[in-house]
């Protein structure tokens, strides 16, 4: 999966795209551009976004000068709950009606939270710029608040800050003491004095500051601060991440705000009215699609079972049929039947007992398989103990004796009883023979 995420700053916006592979995010490249080179934000985020390509995942990252944030005593741990909260509990205490603004909170410790708010016209503002360049963002927060990922591996646990110039954050053993907006001045001498009064006022006295972004190329001539001014150092899970130190520290934000999403949610401000929805649009479309093509399934089995139906009862129908054809043949005299199977399988038993049924149709098929053109029809057959008589119609006496050599492989003696001529040259003939012990 393809991570863009799309840095918001004061005079410039800038890409910085990551792939991810396994547990971590890799660095593909980055783009930034300034905004006094573009006639409006959508006309530079259009330019920026012509390379894009593919289905990827958006975050915006916000510059903190457009975000407010406060430490708060809030004994609540469910993040949810959390954004629930906090509009209650600043109610009155903000510039603006809290109904106009959209909370986030970070936990910290001891049963405090860092309240984390901005304005809704102008996030739907900066959301409605991305939607018309085709970047909707998924997740729209701010990297500062996902810097923790930068600390280094080792001696991390004293208090160290970290500054890109425009923000700082102060940690100490590892967690958030403080955030901040930098002005646009000398942001080293506005640091210093930040760490002077984070020294006063709690007692925690930063060790080092470590800048990375455009930060880590100002010079560091002149200061005076007695606290060491150095880049971020990369190790560890940023220097795997980067071909290189260099890019590692200009795009170090993006890749902790990368990171961020995979250990954790970060800080988000799309929920309640400006919640993000293309993705679970995306899945009502799949969804959608899904139902119609089980919908459609289900149609063609029923169509094809119903189908088959059809062809069973028209089988079934056609037996039918067939049978009470041939029981009207058998029985012309019978008008009402009440079971015709049942009928014809008792007949046949009465012909030769109980134990001669087998015999007795064998004898029959093979009759029938003797019989032929010549032979214009038999209307009498008859097996008593091994003995069966016949009585037909034949078209001449040689048709009749050639019927009768046809019928010597079933009877062991056979005789043509009597032979009738007619005046149109048939025959009417009576035929008795004994059974072989086999057919029997």
């Amino acid at each position: 999966m393809e991570l863009l995420i799309l840095e918001d700053g004061r005079s410039t916006v800038g890409f910085a795209r990551f792939q991810k592979k396994g547990g971590a995010y890799f660095f593909l490249g980055a783009e930034h551009s300034s905004l006094e080179d573009h006639a409006t934000l959508s006309s530079l985020l259009r330019d920026l976004a012509e390379g894009e390509a593919g289905e990827q995942t958006v975050f915006l990252s916000l510059d903190a000068e457009n975000i407010f944030f406060r430490e708060l005593p809030l004994p609540i741990s469910d993040r949810r709950k959390q954004r629930e909260v906090l509009p209650l509990q600043l109610k009155g205490e903000t510039a603006i009606d809290v109904e106009k603004l959209i909370f986030d909170a970070l936990p910290l410790a001891d049963g405090k939270v860092m309240a984390i708010w901005a304005i809704e016209a102008d996030l739907k503002a900066k959301i409605a710029s991305l939607n018309e360049a085709g970047l909707e963002p998924q997740v729209v927060g701010s990297a500062l608040f996902h810097w923790h990922h930068l600390l280094p591996v080792t001696g991390g646990d004293a208090a160290v800050a970290l500054s890109d110039g425009i923000s700082l954050a102060v940690y100490f053993e590892r967690k958030p003491v403080l955030f901040r907006s930098l002005g646009n001045g000398n942001f080293l001498d506005e640091i210093a004095r930040t760490l002077v009064l984070i020294e006063a006022g709690k007692g925690i006295q930063v060790e080092r500051v470590l800048l990375h972004g455009s930060a880590a190329s100002s010079s560091f001539e002149g200061q005076t601060s007695h606290i060491p001014f150095e880049s971020l150092p990369v190790a560890g899970g940023l220097a795997e991440a980067f071909p290189s130190e260099s890019m590692a520290i200009e795009n170090a934000g993006a890749w902790a705000l990368a990171m961020a999403s995979l250990s954790g949610e970060p800080i988000n401000f799309r929920h309640g009215t400006i919640a993000y929805t293309a993705g679970r649009d995306r899945l009502k479309k799949k969804l959608l699609l899904t139902a119609i093509l089980a919908a459609v399934f289900l149609v063609l089995l029923l169509a094809e079972t119903g189908l088959r139906y059809y062809f069973v009862r028209s089988d079934i129908s056609s037996l039918d049929d067939s049978i009470h054809q041939i029981y009207r043949e058998i029985f012309p005299a019978r008008t009402k039947a009440v079971d015709e199977v049942a009928e014809v399988k008792s007949e046949i038993r009465n012909l030769g007992g109980v134990t001669a049924s087998q015999e007795i149709l064998t004898a029959l098929d093979g009759v029938a398989k003797a019989k032929n053109d010549d032979i214009t029809a038999i209307y009498e057959a008859e097996v008593d103990s091994g003995q069966m008589r016949l009585k037909g119609d034949a078209r001449s006496f040689n048709a009749a004796n050639n019927f009768k050599s046809r019928l010597a492989p079933l009877f062991d003696s056979s005789q043509m009883d009597e032979v009738k001529s007619r005046p149109d040259g048939s025959v009417s003939f009576s035929f008795r023979g004994t059974l072989k012990e086999r057919t029997k």
